[in-house]
This record gives structure tokens, C-alpha cells and sequence, in this order.
């Protein structure tokens, strides 16, 4: 229990509030203060959080380490990046493929790869969360969740599924993704980025379970139905070719 509540001061660590003190962690947490700081001191001493003086904590140098062993050791990925640097290439200029892991009710780009030409803005930037319910990257994820895990999500999220147009009750949300899963893929226009397509397949593992997503995003103007189609016929067995 302790350990699961030191691990749990790291999800406190946020773009919004990136310093935290002891006092405001076991208010957050509802622990003494004496936890607060034994929490604090476990994570420092495996170089999880460190100290930016007077009491307050940042996140540490072990997480930097922690990434690049990610970066060098991780079998999605690495099995991914030759296959990506070679798809890129059929993709309109200013085009992006991404890389996309499930985490918990978001998503997170891990891997990007840019081909030539003038690149717009993407918000699937590299370690940011991004909303499970908006733009064909997430939304192929979100697609082949088991039956237990949508009903869970769609209790906790029903007002942001609505908003997204993925259905006004659970009958139609659970339609709305058995049709992604029937197609295989899923295309999305300006949902996450205006002006650009995004066209995804899902990532599996053995029993069928989405671990992830391979996606262009185009620029809207540089690609039309029949574009998305060859794309599409691109992806679709890349991204089986990752699950093997």
C-alpha cells in the first residue's frame, strides 16, 4: 500500500503544477505529512523525484533514464521505426506518421516520423496525453477495448462521448465502434488539428487487445478519397506486421 501511494505522488507531477512541497502532497493524497515526506524520500532515493530547494520537489533525472531505455529496448517501437521511415514516403509533403500507446483513458504518442515539406502544427506531440474520444489516431484505440473497459469508460465519460458524436447512449456508442472495428481503420477530419486528416489502424496483441495505433496525418488539402484509400491499404497491414 505504501509503495502503491509513493508511485501514486509521480501522477501528481504535472505541465500545470510541475513543483510540488510535502505539505501540498498529503493534502492531495489525504496523508500526514510525515507520509508525505516518506514518500517523497523513497522516490529520491530510485532518482524518480528530486529537490529544487526550500522544500519542493520536481521530477527526477531516473525518468530521462527511464526513457531512453524505452527508446532502445522497447519491441513496439523497434520493431516500428523501420517500417515507418519506409511508409512515410508514400504520404503526401508535410506529412506525419505516428507511433500511439493505449494509457489508461488516454493516448500517447511515442514515436513520430516527419517526411519532406513545410510541417504544420501536430498536437499528437511525443509524451503528451491525448483525449481517447477525438481524431482517428485515438479513436481506433478506443475501438477494440473490450466490452468491460468501454462500459467503464463510458460511464466515466458519457457527456465528452456525446460532445464527440460517438453516440447519444451506450447502445449507440457500443454501434458506433463496431462499425471502426468492422472497417479495420479509421479516418478523422480536423477533429484534433484543423486542416489535417488523420487515418489510423489499430496495433494488437495475441488475444486481440489494442496496445496501440500507426497513423498518418496529412494535410487536407494535399490529399483526397482515393489518397485515403491507398493510405489506408498502406497501414492497415503495417500495422499488422508490428504485432508480429
Amino acid at each position: 500500500m505504501a509503495t502503491d501511494r509513493a508511485l501514486g505522488v509521480l501522477s501528481l507531477f504535472s505541465l500545470d503544477k510541475p513543483v510540488w512541497t510535502a505539505e501540498d502532497v498529503a493534502a492531495q493524497l489525504e496523508v500526514s505529512i510525515s507520509s508525505a515526506y516518506r514518500y517523497l524520500s523513497n522516490l529520491m532515493d530510485m532518482g524518480l523525484v528530486a529537490t529544487a530547494g526550500a522544500g519542493r520537489y520536481v521530477l527526477g533525472p531516473a525518468i530521462i533514464q527511464l526513457d531512453r531505455q524505452i527508446q532502445l529496448t522497447d519491441p513496439m517501437l523497434r520493431q516500428a521505426r523501420p517500417i515507418m521511415e519506409e511508409l512515410i514516403v508514400y504520404a503526401p509533403p508535410g506529412s506525419v506518421m505516428l507511433l500511439c500507446r493505449a494509457f489508461g483513458d488516454s493516448v500517447l504518442c511515442v514515436h513520430q516520423v516527419l517526411n519532406q515539406g513545410p510541417q504544420a502544427v501536430v498536437s499528437y506531440e511525443r509524451g503528451r496525453p491525448m483525449i481517447m474520444f477525438r481524431g482517428a489516431t485515438s479513436r481506433i484505440i478506443l475501438a477494440y477495448q473490450q466490452t468491460r473497459t468501454l462500459q467503464a469508460i463510458y460511464s466515466k465519460h458519457a457527456e465528452e462521448i456525446r460532445a464527440a458524436g460517438l453516440g447519444e447512449d451506450w447502445t449507440t456508442f457500443r454501434q458506433t465502434l463496431s462499425r471502426l472495428r468492422k472497417a479495420g481503420h479509421a479516418v478523422s477530419h480536423g477533429e484534433i488539428d484543423p486542416g489535417r486528416v488523420g487515418i489510423a489502424a489499430p496495433i494488437l496483441n495475441e488475444d486481440g487487445r489494442p496496445v496501440g495505433s500507426l497513423s498518418y496525418v496529412v494535410a487536407e488539402s494535399e490529399v483526397d478519397a482515393r489518397g485515403i484509400s491507398r493510405l489506408v491499404h498502406l497501414l492497415v497491414p503495417a500495422a499488422a506486421e508490428i504485432r508480429a
